[in-house]
């Protein structure tokens, strides 16, 4: 019961703040950040309403909540002249861009693995190898669906300039990619631990 109070609360705190974005983006005529936010607010709605069939756990709903919560602050926050987006960590070698990346595909993955784990079989599981692969085609499939909404939005709102061109394509799945590995050895090891 303390559980499903917490998520409760967790989920209105963040409505509330989707919600207020929503409207200060509306009111400054940000229309391309808006197509983000209400991406991110179905989804939001998505895992409120159905967090128990896709059998989130505690940690990956906050994971998810930090996803979306790094994404925002991505779109919204600027250090100077510099998009958060935008900004490098380590010049020329990591941007801000790449660790939401690595974290949204990291998510993914365990979501994948929470929703496919009933049904796979037990020598999947123990065998890294079989997981990865598994992983990786599921949640590459994930971020190329994120890319082709991210071209909605250079369609509809010019916003080519933000998004980023092939290079940004190309390191976001490349950082998708990583994610999932990391999941993946982060999984096996549970697993295993798991087992004896």
């Amino acid at each position: 019961m303390i559980e499903k109070s917490r998520l409760k609360i967790i989920s209105y705190v963040i409505i509330l703040f989707i919600l207020s974005l929503l409207v200060l983006l509306i009111i400054n005529k940000n229309f391309e950040l808006v197509f983000y936010i209400v991406e991110i607010a179905v989804l939001t709605l998505i895992v409120i309403f159905y967090h128990k069939h896709l059998y989130l756990t505690r940690n990956i709903l906050f994971g998810l909540f930090l996803f979306a919560a790094l994404h925002i602050l991505g779109v919204y926050i600027y250090i100077g002249d510099v998009r958060l987006y935008d900004f490098w960590i380590i010049s020329n070698i990591l941007k801000y861009d790449n660790i939401v990346h690595f974290i949204g595909s990291f998510v993914a993955a365990l979501i994948a693995y929470n929703l496919l784990f009933p049904y796979i079989d037990d020598k999947i599981k123990m065998k890294g190898i079989y997981l990865t692969l598994l992983l990786i085609l599921i949640v590459s499939g994930v971020g190329a669906f994120n890319e082709i909404l991210e071209l909605v939005g250079v369609i509809f709102f010019n916003a080519a300039k933000d998004v980023g061109g092939y290079m940004n394509n190309a390191f976001d799945l490349v950082f998708n990619l990583l994610g999932v590995l990391a999941a993946s050895i982060y999984l096996v090891y549970y697993y295993k631990k798991d087992k004896k």
